[in-house]
């Protein structure tokens, strides 16, 4: 039977849509910014399960304060040399009334076009084609029956040529907030906008099934400031240079964000629950939304969609102290001078991994090469597979992800006693098309089955000298494999995607 893949993190549609192409099956290679996850390199990469993130670009990124460019003229030029953007699209983010909702739903309604019964032929060799589609699903029911998953949740015939595809969106921006035209509203004004549309987001869906799009998950926060929470430190070296994220870093929540947060668990009036994503929250933000579930008494998985192991024991011992102003300088240093992981607070402590493991929550480790390691431990694996084959340099970049995966399994071992459920709480989520820089031997979605692959042979390799695969056969760590790969993300859903 074919190993088939899950990704809780994707954007797929993003460069088709932001580069107006003509539909989401379209193939442009582009050498900066190549795509990684579109809907032929899923179909290839036998992704059938996809949490694909929609995604409204915020203006911060179309505005650069390198050289007080500010947005037009420069700014139009390098967005269509850097990410190959046309400038039609540059202008429009950068409108004085563009409005981050409307977006998202124009995004939805283009990756809807090419969706089911809409069929692709799509190159699975240098002379061969598939026929393949994807259908966004309504809840794990629906995926169910459209993969024709079996109780081992192995897909039947349905699974051969079609994609799931459950909505998430990257970024509390998107509720139409934190853009241009919202700056200086009053609470009260952000407030009534807010609620009517996180009203339509929970009505989202085709004539008389409306609900059925509802996302599954928001990711709270992103880069830049959005009205409702801080974020945390996400740019490094000259991104950030050009790019001004200050304004809001490492800030707490705001009265309009918590009303957004109890909107979104909301089911009253029978609307579906969208849960929330914690990426991209500073640690603040964190704590604070850890305390409110805690109060709230009612179970709500924590869900952390593309994330890495920053190393610390606690959320304290890893918050990056710095005067305003001075935030990013103090994390490029810190990444300067680290070892086996990268030690931003924005990332993981295994306090933190504990808080998603009693909650039943999913983390998803993020596939861009910074994220995944420390500073020494890059330049390690570079050095090592600089002029190596194919297969070796797979065998050497699989390391960190492995030792990413070792150090969470250990710590809930460690922590609970008990080897049961230790790896239940992992999975991939590999910011594909998030304009990541990849680990260098998976670049793409495509290379989802040699991930897995070299996931299996690099734990089958530790089994001597790690406790937590002690007594393991080589059937237990496929099985291992394939929960990470695949059906922890399914097993989530399973759970949660339900309707009310």
């Amino acid at each position: 039977m074919a190993a088939y893949f899950s990704d809780l993190h994707c954007h797929t549609p993003l460069f088709s849509y932001n580069r107006l192409y003509p539909d989401t099956w379209y193939e442009w290679y582009f050498p900066v910014f190549p795509a990684q996850g579109d809907f032929c390199q899923l179909a290839r990469g036998n992704v059938r399960v996809v949490m694909v993130s929609l995604y409204p670009i915020e203006q911060g990124f179309v505005k650069l304060s390198l050289f007080n460019a500010g947005t037009k003229g420069l700014t139009d030029f390098l967005a269509k040399l850097i990410v190959d953007i046309p400038k039609q699209r540059t202008d429009e983010i950068q409108g004085k009334n563009h409005d981050y909702y409307d977006d998202l739903v124009k995004e939805l309604e283009f990756m809807q076009t090419s969706a089911m019964p809409v069929t692709h032929k799509v190159f699975t060799g240098p002379f061969s084609r598939k026929e393949f589609k994807y259908r966004i699903v309504s809840d794990w029911d629906d995926l169910k029956g459209l993969l024709e998953l079996d109780d081992s949740l192995n897909p039947g015939a349905g699974g051969e040529d079609t994609i799931a595809v459950v909505l998430t969106i990257e970024g509390g921006h998107s509720l139409g907030v934190g853009q241009k035209n919202t700056q200086g509203w009053t609470e009260e004004k952000l407030i009534e906008k807010l609620k009517t549309n996180i009203r339509k987001l929970k009505s989202l869906g085709p004539p008389g099934n409306e609900g059925d799009w509802s996302p599954f998950f928001i990711t709270f926060d992103h880069h830049f400031w959005n009205q409702l929470g801080g974020q945390a430190v996400s740019l490094w070296k000259i991104i950030r240079k050009a790019l001004d994220q200050r304004e809001g870093l490492n800030q707490g929540i705001t009265g309009s964000g918590i009303f957004v947060v109890e909107e979104l668990l909301s089911t009253h009036n029978g609307a579906r629950r969208i849960l929330i994503d914690t990426v991209h929250m500073s640690l603040s933000m964190r704590k604070w939304y850890y305390r409110y579930l805690k109060e709230r008494g009612d179970h709500i998985p924590v869900i952390v969609s593309h994330t890495g192991v920053n190393g610390f024991k606690t959320m304290e011992e890893s918050e990056m102290h710095a005067l305003p102003g001075t935030f990013h300088d103090v994390a490029d240093g810190l990444y300067e001078n680290s070892k086996e992981f990268n030690p931003w607070d924005i990332f993981v402590s295994d306090e933190e991994i504990m808080i998603i493991h009693r909650s039943g929550g999913i983390m998803g480790l993020n596939l861009d090469r910074r994220i995944g390691m420390g500073k020494a431990k890059l330049d390690e694996v570079t050095r090592k597979a600089r002029f190596k084959t194919g297969v070796a340099r797979r065998q050497i970049w699989i390391k960190p992800l492995a030792d990413q995966i070792l150090h969470i399994a250990r710590l809930i071992l460690e922590e609970t006693g008990n080897p049961e459920g230790i790896w239940d709480n992992i999975s991939i989520g590999s910011d594909f098309n998030g304009m990541i820089t990849p680990l260098n031997a998976f670049r793409s979605a495509e290379d989802m089955p040699y991930l897995r692959e070299c996931l299996f042979s690099e734990l089958m390799s530790r089994m001597a000298l790690e406790k937590c695969l002690a007594g393991k056969t080589e059937a237990d760590v496929q099985e291992i494999t394939d929960k990470i790969m695949w059906k922890n993300n399914l097993l989530f859903l399973k759970r949660n995607f339900r309707k009310t």
